[in-house]
């Protein structure tokens, strides 16, 4: 009995160190995720209470797949993914660069990683008022070069996009490059020894040890660049506000958009579950073939 009274007060003392973050859990991420399960199902605004809903049922979801905005955000969301892969390059370039020793090469490395930790607001009011049409710093530099009429940046629908994606590029470089740091830093140095004596270069090296070897790394960065491209939106807000038209409208801008500027809480809601379902196949996707490529 005092053995079962022991190992009671132990599985007590244990569940008591646990409690915290299981009603934080039940608070603020089952509670809400239940919350706007229900409320996609109804026509909810953002004042309403429940008497003043309707049940809907799936009109919603239905809706989403006849929206055009929904669709261009879709679309321009896919545009950003298609230029991950570029993004991990630049970042794995400038790792295996500064994997090296030199002098500067620590005040360098926090130079490139300082935009990712500064406020998002604040680096994107930056960028609006280098990148702005008429009086940015940019175009008033092209102009003194020669050039007549300079790109419009964030008011032309051309180029508004390829700017966003500059300004992501830069800010988000130096997470990757450290990630990609780390990767490399925890690769086997007698590795290189014995391809050296077996008369591998330093190409041969890289593709044969290296990249096999940071291919987990490699996974990580595909995963969290994909999920962070459906959830941004904070930037376009500050930036663009989602123009001009639709044309650099992303999912999660859009989701806010309609429910705190559109008070459309409901339909937000089904917004939500759609982003939702669609992270959760592109990382089951990427899950499955984690298995036929990562190696360490």
């Amino acid at each position: 009995m005092r053995t079962m009274s022991r190992k009671s007060k132990e599985n007590a003392t244990g569940y008591l160190f646990i409690l915290p973050n299981i009603v934080g859990f039940i608070l603020f991420t089952a509670f809400p995720v239940g919350f706007s399960l229900v409320m996609s199902l109804t026509d909810r605004q953002i004042f309403d209470t429940f008497a003043e809903s309707s049940f809907i049922g799936l009109t919603n979801f239905i809706d989403v797949f006849k929206d055009s905005w929904f669709i261009n955000s879709i679309l321009n969301n896919l545009y950003f993914l298609l230029f991950i892969p570029v993004q991990m390059f630049l970042a794995l370039v400038c790792a295996v660069i500064f994997n090296s020793k030199f002098l500067g090469a620590n005040a360098v490395r926090m130079t490139i990683y300082l935009p990712y930790i500064t406020s998002f607001v604040a680096i994107s009011l930056i960028w609006f008022q280098l990148l702005h049409p008429s009086q940015g710093i940019i175009n008033e530099m092209l102009k003194q070069l020669g050039v007549e009429h300079p790109p419009s940046w964030l008011g032309s629908s051309l180029w508004v996009k390829p700017s966003i994606l500059l300004i992501l590029t830069w800010q988000t470089l130096g997470y990757k490059m450290l990630l990609y740091l780390a990767g490399l830093q925890g690769v086997p140095g007698h590795l290189y020894e014995a391809a050296e004596i077996d008369g591998a270069g330093p190409v041969r090296k890289f593709f044969s040890i290296t990249m096999p070897l940071i291919s987990s790394v490699t996974f990580f960065i595909l995963i969290i660049s994909i999920i962070d491209s459906f959830m941004m939106w904070s930037t376009i807000q500050v930036l663009t506000g989602g123009g001009p038209g639709t044309s650099s409208t992303v999912i999660g801008y859009y989701i806010y958009k309609t429910a705190f500027e559109n008070d459309n809480m409901g339909y937000a809601s089904a917004l939500s579950w759609v982003l939702f379902f669609i992270v959760l196949i592109v990382s089951m996707m990427q899950w499955w073939g984690q298995k036929k490529w990562v190696n360490y």
